[in-house]
């Protein structure tokens, strides 16, 4: 016969078998890696730890030592198999409102007996292999937008420099003009003007 303990015991264990069971029909690979990249942007690694595979956890050291360090996320198309599941996702160097570099990537999860994880080592390798383009084009386009400031500034200054150096120019050629103007002034002052050739004095033995 049941005891009243016993009917207690099994009614709790039933409740949390059945609050397990609800927890793990609401967890989609959708929910689950927007919890993962919020406990990365949150710096809770255990959490993120928690999320990820027991056979990649060692990838989370990537994360954990700044190399892959968002700010932001965003999650988009779900690709959904019976084991695996493919999230694009894309990752901001900034927080919402500021200019950013965008880091494409893919969150990779698998279907295991504890419900989604994700995958670090299939996530962080295809980060890294479709950021390297993309990083490079927008820091391409970053310095070429610096380059282009750069020769503005330099092509105004040089303007200036130009011009500086022609007023100067023309500054040094009035003075020489001025200074040419009182020398021959001075020349055409006597004494200079008063002086007279002196006839010179052929020798005696040299007359014709």
């Amino acid at each position: 016969m049941m005891t009243k303990r016993s009917f207690t015991f099994l009614s709790l264990f039933l409740m949390v078998m059945f609050l397990t069971g609800c927890n793990a029909k609401t967890q989609t690979p959708e929910s689950v890696a927007a919890e993962f990249w919020q406990a990365v942007i949150d710096q809770d690694m255990e959490q993120a730890k928690s999320l990820a595979s027991w056979d990649s956890v060692d990838y989370l050291k990537y994360i954990r030592s700044g190399q892959l360090k968002p700010e932001r996320y965003e999650l988009g198309e779900v690709l959904k198999g019976d084991r695996t599941a493919t999230i694009e996702t894309m990752l901001y160097s900034q927080p919402q409102g500021q200019a950013s570099v965008k880091i494409p990537g893919r969150t990779v999860l698998l279907s295991t007996e504890h419900g989604w994880r994700v995958d670090l080592k299939e996530t962080i390798g295809s980060t890294v292999k479709e950021t390297v383009g993309t990083v490079f084009d927008q820091l391409n386009n970053l310095m070429q937008d610096g380059l282009k400031g750069l020769d503005k500034q330099l092509s105004e200054s040089m303007k200036g420099f130009d011009k500086q150096l022609s007023d100067t120019m023309e500054e040094v050629g009035k003075a020489l003009e001025k200074g040419t103007e009182e020398l021959r002034k001075e020349l055409e002052k006597s004494p200079f003007n008063d002086i007279t050739p002196t006839p010179q004095q052929v020798p005696e033995g040299q007359r014709i």
